[in-house]
């Protein structure tokens, strides 16, 4: 467990030395040190309006993520079970959503909803949404056939099987595209925030900048980092090691 950590922290170390003597060789307020950032940040976390904006974006991902889950998941299904889906997905739905840029899906959202909560909720959904699609799609190929066969021998209820058998199947596809969506929304967020809301913590990393607070803007860019490694480290590992890793397959464990 000590050899485990003593690299990682190790390297912590390092960047945060380098950090501090870049800042102190450069000595502009446009690098602030990590002492700086750190106290940005805790100033951020401990002004109570801040924990509001914290919770609105939080909402906006899971929503978001959630929203683009449920499409993605749809449509990788059902081109299991029809052609014209199957083609539709392959040739127009997934390579639209793929290629179009976030900040067009911002702006586009911009103009027909305003600075509502739905505007960068629906920037997060089409922008996971291919990573849904694709996992899908890719897990519907790898399949154990042999037992879908053999489940039909018992039961002609499509629904039964899908919910019985192949979602089972599925749930490593799910899971991966699940925490790649969920790390990606986090990120789209801020951009979504900062041309599609009045509220959250993109916006006020916005406001932070407008206002040339760089030591806000490095304290909410911490926040965002803290975000992701609690859930990449914590959160969504756990749930690997606990619940997901029985149901993968031997090749997808390495």
């Amino acid at each position: 467990m000590v050899k485990k950590l003593y690299l990682p922290a190790l390297a912590t170390v390092i960047f945060w030395l380098v950090w501090w003597l870049v800042s102190a060789i450069y000595d502009s307020v446009l690098l602030p040190s990590p002492y700086q950032t750190v106290e940005a940040f805790i100033n951020i976390l401990t002004t109570s309006s801040n924990w509001q904006h914290i919770g609105i974006t939080a909402y906006r991902v899971i929503v978001g993520t959630l929203a683009g889950s449920l499409f993605g998941t749809l449509l990788g299904i059902v081109t299991r079970y029809n052609r014209l889906a199957r083609a539709a997905v392959g040739s127009v739905i997934y390579p639209l959503l793929q290629s179009v840029p976030t900040i067009s899906w911002a702006l586009i959202f911009v103009l027909w909803f305003g600075l509502q909560d739905i505007t960068p909720i629906l920037t997060v959904a089409v922008v996971v949404a291919p990573f849904f699609i694709i996992n899908i799609w890719e897990g519907m190929k790898e399949l154990d056939t042999n037992l879908v066969e053999m489940a039909s021998t018992y039961t002609h209820i499509k629904n039964r099987i899908l919910s019985r058998i192949i979602l089972p199947m599925l749930y490593p596809y799910i899971f991966a595209a699940t925490k790649s969506s969920f790390m990606i929304a986090w990120k789209i967020i801020v951009l979504a925030e900062i041309f599609g809301a009045a509220s959250g913590m993109g916006y006020m990393l916005s406001i932070a900048f407008e206002s040339y607070r760089i030591n806000s803007v490095f304290g909410w860019t911490l926040a965002f980092a803290l975000i992701l490694i609690v859930f990449e480290h914590g959160i969504f590992n756990f749930i690997d090691r606990k619940y997901i890793r029985k149901w993968k397959p031997q090749e997808l464990k390495s």
